[in-house]
């Protein structure tokens, strides 16, 4: 093999070197790239969370603006804390709806999206879904019109009453739904609101039981 050969085979070995490094490393991008929208696009878990606990945190704001000229201030204060932050939070979340091209709404009252999480359903989480499907409004909870119909009827302590206790039965039954999605969300942004409102609502509860627990303790006027 004369000289000017051996150069030009050194040289098309070389290139096809440098051709199968590129597709390699092309390839490598492209698979990363895929892994990274995957990651980016919501599931089934985070599509669920978003419509319906916006459902709730709906109807929490409805009734906490009932309250905000409420006799009491604790109260009053309270009914503002949870417009605030509900409203926020509610934004958010229909923002992510809107992002990811999805309804506002979820097509049925089944919440069969809580059944995709990373382990088999505890029992605890066995018996909310029970309690779901046994629930006339379809979440545990979630206030009825009539007694949305009866707190605007109310007035005075017996109002401010049934607002507190409508709303810890409406904290308690939402937050094994944020528990939930804030373990098994794909998104780290539903991850982060839904462990937010775990964190505020378990806190608002304690609060809530107190107020209860001096109104409750007040002489009836009958």
């Amino acid at each position: 093999m004369t000289a000017a050969r051996q150069v030009f085979v050194a040289l098309v070995v070389a290139l096809l070197l440098v051709v199968a490094t590129v597709a390699a490393l092309q390839y490598r991008t492209l698979h990363v790239t895929r892994a990274r929208l995957a990651a980016v696009a919501p599931s089934a878990v985070d599509v669920g969370f978003a419509q319906f606990m916006s459902l709730h945190h709906q109807q929490a704001v409805v009734m906490a603006q009932l309250m905000r000229d409420d006799e009491s201030s604790a109260v009053a204060n309270l009914a503002q804390s949870i417009i605030g932050a509900q409203l926020l939070e509610l934004g958010e979340m229909r923002g992510w709806l809107r992002l990811w091209n999805k309804p506002f709404f979820p097509e049925s009252r089944a919440m069969s999206w809580m059944l995709l999480g990373d382990d088999p359903p505890s029992q605890a989480l066995a018996q909310y879904l029970l309690d779901c499907e046994a629930s006339p409004t379809g979440m545990p909870g979630l206030a009825t019109d009539q007694q949305l119909n009866r707190l605007r009827s109310l007035q005075g302590l017996a109002r401010s009453r049934l607002f507190l206790e409508l709303m810890l039965a409406h904290h308690e039954g939402g937050i094994p739904m944020a528990r939930f999605a804030a373990k098994n969300a794909r998104i780290h942004a539903v991850r982060r609101v839904a462990s937010n409102i775990v964190l505020e609502q378990t806190k608002e509860v304690a609060g809530i039981r107190v107020m209860l627990h001096a109104i409750r303790s007040v002489p009836s006027s009958d």
